[in-house]
């Protein structure tokens, strides 16, 4: 009997030493700077944070970039700040040495306008440019660039919300576009709203979508953030952090 028990613990140990480990998963968050439900950046470092360890991740945050000790202890970094870009030179090697080693980010909204465009540009893929980009709140259509194309959309169909676009980005020519909008700015123009960027050995996933606090509450949305998430740590599941309901919800948002 003590044989065969021995047995059943050596067959287990492989399983549990595989076992993947828990995400880390540092946000970077930032004062609320816009009326009721818009920019609610600190809200969403408070509340994210919460969620996302309810979800089996370990979450970090702070209302600046982390620094070199935190970001040795992330696997993704999460980015929704008022000039989320904003670095100085030592911020920057930080990033540079994170990404480095395949560490993930994923950006939202505002964190895509920074004070060297170029310099973001280059780590994400794309970014906004003072003078040249534009913004337009209220009722936009995503639209998703085909239901297979990348595993974070896999499945979703467009919807319409409100919430805000942001056009004219200047964007890196290998991006790979998700989702667009039109800008509504006389003749439709197609805008990318959704992208990603592999570059060296890490991923960026990058998402306009976030200037109301109503569109995280969204659950097709909030299921394409938690891919995104996933997807730029590399996790072979995307959805594992994702609840049936909000998988269901990419096939059929809610109007």
């Amino acid at each position: 009997m003590k044989k065969l028990a021995l047995t059943l613990l050596l067959a287990a140990l492989p399983v549990l030493t595989n076992a993947a480990e828990p995400l880390r998963v540092f946000i970077r968050g930032g004062e609320k700077t816009h009326g009721p439900n818009a920019h609610e950046h600190e809200r969403f470092l408070n509340d994210w944070k919460k969620l996302l360890a309810e979800r089996g991740m370990k979450t970090d945050g702070a209302k600046d970039w982390p620094t070199a000790e935190q970001l040795a202890a992330t696997d993704v970094l999460v980015m929704y700040a008022q000039d989320g870009a904003n670095a100085t030179q030592e911020q920057k090697d930080h990033l540079a040495t994170f990404t480095k080693r395949g560490g993930g980010l994923v950006v939202i909204h505002t964190a895509v306008v920074g004070n060297d465009p170029v310099w973001w540009k280059s780590v994400i893929g794309g970014a906004w440019v003072e003078g040249k980009t534009k913004w337009h709140e209220g009722m936009m259509e995503l639209r998703f660039r085909g239901a297979t194309q990348s595993p974070i959309t896999a499945g979703a169909k467009g919807f319409k919300m409100d919430d805000e676009i942001y056009y004219n980005l200047d964007m890196q020519p290998d991006v790979k576009v998700l989702a667009v909008t039109d800008t509504g700015d006389g003749e439709p123009k197609v805008q990318a709203q959704m992208w990603t960027y592999e570059k060296d050995h890490y991923r960026a996933f990058v998402t306009i979508p976030g200037h109301l606090y109503s569109t995280f509450e969204r659950p097709n949305y909030r299921a394409i953030l938690l891919r995104g998430i996933a997807w730029a740590a590399k996790r072979q599941n995307v959805d594992e952090f994702c609840k049936p309901e909000e998988i269901a919800a990419l096939a059929k948002p809610a109007p």
